[in-house]
């Protein structure tokens, strides 16, 4: 990795990344943005299971999805399967602050790379796991996916459509917010560890993950029996314009359906008895969204937000991918950065929301093609030699 201009928050901490496809990379990739030295484990001409499943890409070094996930990284081929291969990374071991994985429970104790060996031969390095449903328990075994978290958590029940069926939000949100609670785990591992010279044990699971991400609605439901639905409970909703469509909140308002209509020149649909008050308005919502729809269709998207934003009601146009990535807060925001792939080419990536006033330089590097560093790494951080290494490699150890 170059040179950062600043020391970044993670410099020196080397952290070996056994994880794949989305809950275990974006927790490493965001500690790789921070200064953090992260070697990335993949199978030998396999490599992490997300570079199989982009369909759109050319091979599995082009895969967006691995791409959005892996830079700032070294990927380092070795073969689980071969004792010398173990024994590499048994080495590696030695060297790092931070083993993270998020294999099925089991799979890294059969290769003697479990915490409770690695914990009494390391006692410095954090182990972190990411599982789908718990070490522990009836579903300990069972795979982990992010709709599967969505499902048994009841977040995808609480999303009913206007017919009653469940729905699964195509945002990997699990996913991502099990990721970053890892990263949370890990820094308050590294954090302790200043104190005690220790490393532990971090577990995080995508279940408990949207089970928290639901606190509130879980709260209510326990203490009184009632469902929370921010969206449904709420004058709030999503209308179409007369060339877009933008959703309009009526939180924080004493009466938003009377703000709406003025915004608008509407007479004030709030004195007629059927929608007099906000549960009044919420029961006929199937007659009050159809003259909401009525009133907006006939202004643009733009003049929509003007009149909502002069009599400050929550607003925001439904962007299109295109329109968010050049929408000038992004840009502002320094939301997105270029970098140049040796296959993919220049690939667009969504940098971290977190800014620090004195470490912003973070640089970033192209996530690495299959086994691009194994040389480099084991060269460098064990002092393997050329002989060493095409010994490995002959052997089936690394690749």
């Amino acid at each position: 990795m170059p040179d950062s201009p600043t020391r970044l928050p993670l410099d020196g901490v080397t952290v070996l990344d056994f994880t794949q496809v989305e809950f275990g990379p974006i927790a490493t990739q965001t500690l790789a943005d921070f200064g953090a030295k992260v070697i990335k484990i993949e199978r030998p001409g396999v490599g992490d299971i997300i570079r199989h499943i982009d369909q759109h890409a050319t091979d599995i070094d082009t895969s967006a999805y691995y791409l959005s996930l892996n830079r700032n990284k070294s990927s380092v081929c070795v073969n689980l399967k071969s004792e010398q291969g173990i024994a590499v990374l048994r080495e590696l071991v030695s060297e790092a602050d931070v083993l993270v994985e998020n294999f099925r429970p089991g799979v890294l104790e059969k290769a003697g790379l479990g915490f409770e060996e690695l914990h009494a031969e390391f006692p410095h390095l954090i182990y972190a796991s990411g599982t789908g449903f718990g070490p522990t328990g009836p579903l300990s075994g069972k795979g982990g996916q992010d709709m599967l978290a969505q499902s048994l958590s009841g977040a995808a029940n609480h999303a009913r459509d206007a017919a009653g069926r469940p729905q699964l939000h195509p945002v990997s949100f699990a996913d991502f917010g099990a990721g970053q609670a890892l990263v949370q785990g890990i820094l308050l591992a590294l954090i302790e560890r200043q104190q005690s010279g220790l490393g532990q044990h971090v577990e995080v699971n995508l279940f408990d993950t949207m089970l928290f991400a639901q606190l509130q609605e879980l709260t209510q439901w326990k203490l009184r029996g009632k469902e929370t639905n921010f969206v449904k409970d709420n004058l709030a909703g999503v209308f179409k314009t007369e060339d877009g469509w933008i959703t309009i909140v009526g939180l924080f308002r004493e009466n938003p359906l009377r703000d709406i209509c003025n915004a608008f020149d509407m007479d004030d649909l709030s004195k007629e008895e059927r929608f007099k008050d906000l549960k009044s308005q919420l029961t006929n919502r199937g007659e009050l969204w159809p003259l909401l729809d009525a009133a907006l269709a006939s202004f643009s998207t733009e003049e929509c937000l003007k009149r909502l934003d002069a009599a400050d009601i929550l607003c925001a146009p439904v962007l299109t991918h295109d329109a968010v990535l050049s929408h000038e807060q992004a840009t502002a925001n320094g939301a997105f950065m270029t970098t140049e792939h040796p296959v993919a080419g220049e690939v667009t990536v969504v940098k971290s929301p977190v800014r620090l006033s004195r470490n912003s330089g973070t640089p970033i590097v192209s996530p690495p093609k299959l086994g691009a560093d194994t040389n480099k790494v084991l060269a460098n951080v064990l002092g393997y030699s050329p002989a060493k290494l095409q010994e490995l490699r002959d052997a089936g150890a690394i690749a």
